[in-house]
């Protein structure tokens, strides 16, 4: 199906979720429109919101990922040791990043938008959290209040 906003919509039959590619930032973002147990057209027009307004919540996801991750990173993550082909350990350790230094590290490459309310922005975080994926999760939809950011995987 296509979207004014959202552009081609390519729908699974199976459990009635949608995939979108947009261009954001140079780059193609993935948009997964999950309804969960919602009508598709309600999850669809949160997506259509989000992304109407994407770049300022890009800037606040961004800001969300710096006050809950940086120190994270400058106190657990900016150095680790490295296993080398003798089987010996080297400690790299990298810089200690202000919030504009963490802040450029981050690259939006997916938002899902799931049922009535929820919508996560996926991040690359340039390797910080080695390989680990960075999310910023809301509950309430485009109002990032109350969002928070978490790494897993």
């Amino acid at each position: 199906m296509h979207h004014e906003i959202l552009g081609e919509i390519n729908r699974n039959a199976a459990d009635g979720d949608g995939v979108a590619m947009i261009e954001y930032d140079l780059r193609k973002i993935k948009i997964q429109i999950i309804p969960d147990v919602q009508p598709f057209e309600t999850t669809l027009k949160i997506a259509a919101d989000v992304i109407t307004r994407l770049e300022e919540l890009d800037n606040v996801a961004k800001r969300i990922i710096v006050a809950d991750l940086r120190d994270c990173y400058n106190s657990a993550w900016s150095e680790y040791d490295e296993v080398q082909e003798d089987g010996s350990l080297k400690t790299v350790s990298n810089p200690q990043l202000s919030e504009s230094e963490f802040e450029k590290k981050l690259s939006l490459i997916g938002v899902d938008v799931i049922g009535n309310s929820g919508v996560d922005f996926f991040y690359d975080d340039s390797g910080l959290f080695a390989g680990h994926s960075v999310v910023v999760i809301s509950l309430n939809g485009t109002d990032f209040s109350d969002a928070r950011a978490e790494f897993f995987g």
